[in-house]
């Protein structure tokens, strides 16, 4: 008798649940004035055993400012706010707190034609103490406010998407940070497939600024940045205007496990650290830096690492550079550099000595911010072409004066025209191994033949890239060391292509299909494929 009242109940809502759904009728869901339009809201009906019916998704159309403030107030796991054509402004309209959808029912705010929904004002579009938010197609122009100078604010928020966005704030003359990831409990946000273009006020263009209270220190964790694509940042003289940030001085001890990977950057001018590390356990990979005055830096922080990054140079820019790290234990392999004419790897001195352990007590801010000592850097595998400069070991600053220790500079190549191909202008205990040197002054220290030898690498022109030709001394000759296997393990080169018995620099000769190569514009942004 049971089992026929359920099933007699189940009928009775499969017949509901079949007639069109186009509007609501309960007060609750009604909105007064201007309404969105409400559409697609589709009814599930929940397993025999419990008789009920939940709302799965519900798409809401808005037209104005007030209605997107409206619909966002609304908002429940698995609503889509669709935004017409315009411009939507003010502070109400764009903030959303404590909103939260789920993995598989997040809360939606996209353009209904990417780009043309347009963000505007003197107000920050705000993110605070949310969860599973997408947002998806939308133009940015507002500017921050006077006390919360971003456009884009993630505060205290955590597996939050921005996605397929374009980034394009006016100038104000006022420091402005495009896109701001801060607060207690942030992570797990994802920032892809924007653009990110013009940017030439003070400030970064995204910066991981945390969470500070007493003690209690935090960089937002488990983020993942990626085929985004970062151009014309304008030129500055000033500190401060990174294209990405990765912390600060006073949480740098913090761990990200941040993943910047498959983004290109171009002409991003407005620092010297274009990528600017400033925290613990992060990888940057397989991104593309094209002609940018600077590079990619570790200036606090430990145990980061950088591989399978693409940087090319015209030969003419000033300080186009490549990677240049301070602190304890990273890891630096894979890449390939050309026409780079600053530093191309410079594994710095430091003027402070974090020990070698990285983690000293009795920390002030000044030490924080200080140039941290090198311990345990580890550079192999990496590729350096017609560049000014190679792979450099310490510094003549004699405010510099803690030089690298511990570290490894194995089986690279470097082939310039000029400059010292590995330089160490101080004196260290670093570990040279199988690396090749060739088209210039070898070294300026006494190296043997094991540690460097000069002999042509015999590179072919492949899709614009220097690889190793059939006939290549830098075949099968990587030296192998369990103390090197320890610090990395280097398993495919710069193309994805599997190493089997390693050959040296950033190529493994091999038959073998590419995953990866140099991004270009059509690989990243807004038009991005999935």
């Amino acid at each position: 008798m049971l089992i026929k009242v359920r099933q007699l109940l189940l009928m009775t809502l499969l017949s509901v649940t079949l007639l069109p759904v186009t509007s609501y009728s309960s007060a609750e869901n009604q909105f007064t004035g201007d309404p969105p339009t409400v559409t697609d809201a589709v009814y599930n009906v929940a397993p025999e055993l419990e008789v009920v019916s939940s709302l799965a998704s519900r798409e809401v159309k808005v037209s104005n400012s007030s209605q997107l403030e409206k619909a966002i107030a609304q908002a429940t796991p698995g609503t889509t706010i669709v935004l017409a054509n315009g411009t939507y402004t003010g502070s109400k309209a764009l903030q959303i707190s404590d909103k939260h959808g789920t993995s598989t029912s997040p809360i939606t705010i996209k353009a209904a034609n990417r780009g043309r929904a347009i963000i505007a004002g003197a107000d920050v579009l705000h993110i605070a103490r949310s969860s599973y938010i997408v947002v998806e197609g939308l133009k940015i122009t507002n500017t921050g406010t006077a006390d919360r100078s971003a456009a884009v604010q993630l505060d205290g928020s955590n597996h939050i998407r921005l996605t397929r966005n374009t980034f394009a704030v006016p100038s104000t003359g006022n420091k402005t940070i495009w896109l701001e990831i801060k607060g207690e409990n942030s992570s797990d946000n994802h920032i892809d497939r924007n653009d990110f273009n013009g940017k030439s006020d003070p400030g970064p263009v995204i910066a991981f600024s945390g969470f500070i209270k007493e003690t209690n220190k935090q960089i937002s964790q488990r983020d993942v940045i990626e085929y985004n694509h970062f151009r014309n940042v304008a030129f500055s003289e000033a500190n401060g205007n990174e294209t990405i940030r990765l912390g600060t001085s006073k949480i740098s001890l913090t761990k990200g496990e941040i993943k910047v990977q498959y983004n290109l950057f171009e002409n991003c001018d407005g620092d010297l650290e274009v990528v600017s590390v400033k925290s613990g356990d992060n990888e940057v990979r397989y991104n593309t830096f094209i002609n940018n005055r600077g590079g990619l830096i570790a200036r606090h922080g430990h145990k980061n690492k950088f591989y399978g990054n693409f940087f090319f140079g015209d030969g003419v820019k000033e300080k186009v550079l490549g990677i240049r790290v301070y602190g304890n234990d990273h890891e630096i392999y894979n890449n390939y550099m050309e026409g780079i004419t600053g530093d191309a790897i410079l594994l710095d001195s430091g003027r402070y000595d974090g020990g070698t352990d990285g983690t000293p007590e009795n920390l002030t801010n000044e030490d924080l911010s200080s140039h941290w000592r090198v311990y345990r850097a580890t550079v192999v595998n990496n590729t350096i072409v017609n560049s000014k400069v190679g792979i450099t070991v310490g510094s003549t600053n004699a405010t510099k004066k803690y030089a690298p220790t511990g570290s490894w500079i194995a089986n690279n190549i470097v082939a310039n025209k000029t400059g010292i191909l590995y330089h160490e202008p101080s004196s260290t205990d670093t570990v040279f191994k199988g690396n090749i040197g060739f088209g210039s002054t070898l070294s300026n220290a006494s190296r043997s033949t094991s540690e460097i030898s000069a002999k042509n690498p015999d590179f072919t022109i492949t899709e614009g890239l220097h690889k190793l030709s059939a006939k290549s001394p830098a075949i099968n000759k990587a030296v192998s060391d369990s103390q090197l296997e320890k610090r990395v393990k280097v398993a495919d080169d710069m193309d994805g292509q599997p190493r089997s018995k390693t050959d040296v620099g950033a190529d493994e000769f091999s038959n073998a299909a590419s995953s990866r190569k140099p991004l270009k514009p059509s690989d990243v942004g807004p038009n991005a494929p999935e």
